[in-house]
């Protein structure tokens, strides 16, 4: 399967990128401040790399765990991009997008509402499916990957753990990159990369949404 030139996508984190790929190179990368409006802090760096564009083989995506706006904005813009194109939307777990320190890595998040996350990583690369844990189970598991040398990665700030202090300072703060996104889908084997085409992008969340649903009022009310 020839991928001659790749776009990358990454807006679920506080520092978000594109990336176009071409031949397996990044010929160009810009990064931006995602924020609370990725919507709008995207498109001058999306702008900027797709002048660079003429054909596009397939577009990576980072789906998440992170912020489910930010994710939502950046899949919605590779589906446009893909539909002018004629092309695939790749989803990728941001985690992939990180360049990690050690050869296993353990990355952690804050799923809110007094769970946490835990996703190991090898070679840059998911391995399983990720846990939910108290803060009493995290605070085991940071203190089994500090053991064992591996690397404690989270696009969370470690002081949003209700950890010990010195283990807060374990955990090293990452944005997961555009470029890192695209070289991950390149490095898996012809079959992985067509088992990814096939998959339909969604926000990957490590619990469902907590949606308020208002109450209806009747009309004497309004």
């Amino acid at each position: 399967m020839s991928l001659p030139s790749l776009l990358a996508i990454e807006t679920s984190v506080e520092t978000g990128s594109v990336a176009f790929v071409q031949n397996g190179k990044v010929t160009l990368e810009r990064s931006f401040l995602a924020g609370r409006r990725p919507s709008a802090t995207l498109w001058p760096a999306l702008e900027e790399v797709m002048r660079e564009v003429a054909s596009l083989s397939a577009i990576v995506v980072g789906i998440g765990p992170g912020s489910y706006n930010g994710s939502r904005v950046g899949i919605a813009a590779a589906q446009g991009i893909a539909l002018v194109h004629g092309c695939r939307v790749v989803p990728i777990c941001s985690f992939e997008g990180v360049l990690t320190r050690t050869r296993r890595a353990l990355a952690i998040g804050n799923a809110r509402r007094g769970s946490y996350s835990l996703q190991w990583l090898e070679e840059g690369r998911l391995q399983g499916d990720f846990s939910l844990v108290n803060e009493t189970e995290l605070a085991k598991a940071l203190n089994k990957a500090q053991e064992e040398g591996v690397s404690i990665l989270s696009f969370d700030r470690g002081e949003v753990f209700p950890v010990e202090e010195k283990q807060q300072q374990w955990i090293e703060h990452h944005s997961s990159q555009s470029s890192v996104l695209a070289q991950a889908f390149l490095s898996r084997n012809e079959s992985e990369r067509e088992r990814l085409l096939q998959v339909n992008a969604e926000p990957f969340y490590l619990r469902e949404p907590h949606i308020t649903v208002g109450k209806r009022k009747s009309p004497l009310e309004r």
